[in-house]
């Protein structure tokens, strides 16, 4: 984790993500933090789009874990399994647009 988070660097993603639209983004993603709030957390934008709009989200404060220092996490060795990424998309399929799910690697 971070000694302090900072808008408008760059940060590594310590898990992956999976977005609604079935987006997959591995642990070592590189990320951008956009905002802060002191209710809603800080706000991450991932490498993509959805629908020209950049895809981004509010995590809690008390996801701060979810970030590691540029250049500090290392891609996985492996895939997740399709059995876990299955079982994600079907818990995804009934949430709220625009939700997603934080993955962690077996080694973890």
């Amino acid at each position: 984790m971070p000694e302090a988070i900072k808008i408008g660097q760059y940060y590594d993603a310590t898990y992956g993500t999976l977005w609604k639209d079935g987006t997959y983004f591995p642990r070592g993603t590189r990320v951008l933090v956009v905002g802060m709030h002191v209710e809603q957390g800080f706000c991450v934008r991932f490498p993509a789009e959805l629908d020209g709009e950049p895809l981004e989200t509010w995590e809690d404060w008390n996801e701060s874990g979810f970030l590691a220092e540029e250049g500090s996490i290392e891609s996985p060795h492996r895939p997740l399994s399709t059995a876990v990424l299955a079982e994600a998309r079907d818990v995804l399929s009934d949430a709220d647009d625009g939700s997603h799910l934080h993955l962690q690697d077996d080694d973890d």
